[in-house]
């Protein structure tokens, strides 16, 4: 399937299946490499999974979290998430958003891997090309920042009692930064475009 709108995209990811991968899946994976901003919020890579091997990435991957969805609204537009979080990420989240932030800046980092069942191989099908953390601000209504933490854990398989938080937020473009970005929907095909604006 080709992208018609390479500014305009939503990709869905198999979190569960990142947890536990094994040779043999087929699939999207997504992770959420680094998050450090919004005051002090720092979060950790405390997540060490399998995963498979792309380019320069696996076959190991240290992370915050996996990625269940992500969705871009235009190349100025906002950049939704919704990340699977531990118990300890989560906390730190909580405690963080519950008091007034002054400065809403942070620098992130992501990454989307496919499986193209035609090629019959993994590519990139989400990718910062440059610089590889994209700076960003946490975007707000009514001066409340787009964040939200389910309290109520999701247990990651009916037959397996470990638990994970969804954690959502929405970001846009930091003033005068821009993020070159790639995306695909298969092996032979990419799209690039800059998110945000360097004037």
């Amino acid at each position: 399937m080709a992208i018609a709108k390479p500014d305009l995209l939503e990709l869905e990811c198999n979190w569960q299946t990142g947890f536990q991968y094994r040779p043999g899946f087929r699939g999207a994976l997504g992770y959420l490499l680094e998050w450090n901003g919004c005051g002090g919020l720092n979060l950790t890579k405390e997540l060490t999974l399998a995963s498979p091997t792309v380019g320069d990435f696996g076959p190991t991957a240290q992370c915050i979290g996996l990625i269940g969805r992500l969705s871009m609204n235009g190349a100025s537009g906002p950049l939704d998430f919704s990340v699977y979080v531990g118990r300890a990420t989560a906390a730190n989240v909580l405690n963080h958003f519950a008091k007034p932030l002054d400065n809403l800046r942070l620098k992130l980092a992501w990454a989307i891997i496919d499986f193209d069942e035609a090629g019959d191989t993994w590519f990139e099908a989400a990718k910062l090309k440059s610089p590889a953390t994209a700076e960003a601000l946490m975007d707000t209504e009514k001066g409340r920042p787009k964040v939200f933490l389910d309290n109520q854990p999701t247990t990651l398989a009916t037959d397996l009692d470990i638990r994970f938080h969804r954690f959502d937020f929405r970001v846009v473009p930091a003033p005068k930064k821009s993020t070159t970005l790639e995306f695909a929907t298969n092996s032979q095909e990419r799209r690039v475009t800059k998110w945000g604006s360097d004037k």
